[in-house]
Parts: structure tokens; C-alpha cells; sequence
């Protein structure tokens, strides 16, 4: 419920109850209560940043919301991060010694610690979403392969790449770099992969940015499919007079193709 953003959901709101029986121990309940505690502030924060004048000037609001998103990406990190951290080392200390307890507590043990698996990637993928968009003087190749890099420590998923040295504008060059940000994040929070492949090559007077995952795959045709971050993303290319194919099965994964000509 806390992974999918059901903040509200009666068993958060029991656990405030003096009269409800610990769920697991004090100290996992204990650290679920601060978890569920900053994501609804993180999540009221959000709906107040969203209703916010929309009047300013747009270099203006992009410095805002820059500044913002750093903001929030650090509170995350800082905080939610590290207690989900915790709670699932003290989790797994608690499954180390629940041998000789009933089979119904140990599935439900096991269940818990997933879920705390899948909100640590959520959160993996949400920070990875609220990187600063532009590139801080490095080019697109050293900042791409320092993303990789610095996500392949970070995720148990078997990364590949090949990454060229490009020439496009720095206005190109921040576009590609948000893309693949929104590409990798929409692989970590749906995908389910295990190895996951990212290639930018330039071949002539065209750029292509290629995605390949092993995950679970969608329906390409099915509306409902996720597919509002896609959308998004075939607008920019769209607006920079490029295309995007998608090529997904279920269970055989999907492989994401972006050419974009050279101006």
C-alpha cells in the first residue's frame, strides 16, 4: 500500500491506534510509522508545489523548479531512503531468526520484506526522475556514463552500454540526457529487468539513442499501458524533428529506438 502511494489506507491509520497489536516489532512498526509519516509531508508538499502561481516567467520557473527538485531528491534521499534502508536490515535480522515460527508469520515476514525490495527501487526511480536535467558542463557521453555508472552500483540489474562521442547543441544534449533519465526510470518502476542495454551511436547526420530491457514487457496498442511518460517523450522527439519506435512483447521485454536528425 505504502509503495503504490495509498497513504490513507486503514492500516497506516490502525498503526496510530494505542489499541492495535504490533504488526511486527516495535522498532520495524516504529520505523514504517516515520516512513508513512514523511511520505504523506512529501506528498502534500507536491500537491502544494502543483497548485503554485503559474504566472512566473519561464526561466524563472525552470530555476524554481530546478531548485526544487534538488530540494526534494536530497530530502528523499536523506531520509526515506535511509529508513527504508534500515527497516529492511532489521527486517532481515528478524527473518534470520523466525525458524521456528509459524508458517502463516514467516509468508507474512516474507511478503513485508518485499515490499520494502519494491519501495527501494520506487524510490531508486523517483530520485533518478528528480536529477538536475542539465548536464553541468559535461558532455552527453561522460554524463550518461556517469548515470550508468553510478545506477549499476546501485541496482541489481546487469547494465551494458556504449556510449559515443557526440556533437549536437547543448540544448540537444540536456533534451537526450532527460529522455534517457525518464527511459531508465520508467525501466527500473515497470519493467522487472535483469539486463538492461543503452547505446548512443551517431550515424551520419542522425543521432540514435537506443533501450533495451529483458523485463516483463507491455502491449504497445493497450492505452493503459504506462504509457503517459512514452507519450511525453515522443513529444520531445517529435518537437525535435525526430521519431520513436517501441517494440515490446510481454515477458520477452522491449527495445525503445530514438533518431533525432542533426541541425
Amino acid at each position: 500500500m505504502m509503495s503504490q502511494g495509498h497513504y490513507s489506507a486503514s492500516i497506516f491509520m490502525n498503526m496510530y491506534s494505542l489499541d492495535t497489536p504490533l504488526q511486527i516489532n516495535e522498532d520495524i512498526d516504529r520505523q514504517f510509522l516515520k516512513l508513512h509519516e514523511k511520505l504523506m509531508f512529501m506528498a502534500d508538499e507536491a500537491l502544494k508545489n502543483a497548485q503554485e502561481s503559474k504566472t512566473l516567467d519561464n526561466e524563472t520557473k525552470n530555476d524554481i523548479l530546478e531548485n526544487e527538485r534538488k530540494r526534494i531528491a536530497r530530502e528523499l534521499h536523506d531520509s526515506v531512503s535511509q529508513q527504508l534502508f534500515a527497516a529492511s536490515m532489521m527486517l532481515s535480522a528478524v527473518n534470520q531468526q523466525v525458524v521456528h515460527c509459524p508458517e502463516p508469520v514467516v509468508k507474512q515476514l516474507n511478503m513485508i520484506e518485499q515490499t520494502i525490495h519494491a519501495s527501494q527501487t520506487e524510490m531508486r526511480a523517483l530520485l533518478l526522475h528528480l536529477r538536475p536535467v542539465q548536464l553541468d558542463g559535461k558532455s552527453l557521453k561522460q554524463g550518461i556514463e556517469q548515470l550508468l555508472k553510478e545506477l549499476s552500483s546501485k541496482i541489481d540489474v546487469d547494465i551494458h552500454y556504449e556510449i559515443e562521442e557526440v556533437l549536437m547543441s547543448t540544448v540537444m544534449e540536456d533534451h537526450f540526457f532527460r529522455i534517457l533519465q525518464e527511459l531508465l526510470s520508467n525501466v527500473l518502476r515497470h519493467a522487472k529487468a535483469k539486463v538492461l542495454e543503452v547505446y548512443l551511436t551517431q550515424n551520419g547526420s542522425s543521432i540514435q539513442l537506443r533501450v533495451n530491457d529483458d523485463g516483463i514487457g507491455f502491449n504497445v496498442d493497450d492505452k493503459k499501458t504506462g504509457s503517459y511518460g512514452l507519450h511525453n517523450i515522443k513529444e520531445r522527439i517529435e518537437g525535435m524533428g525526430g521519431n520513436v519506435k517501441i517494440v515490446s512483447l510481454p515477458k520477452f521485454g522491449t527495445r525503445i529506438e530514438i533518431n533525432v536528425p542533426l541541425i
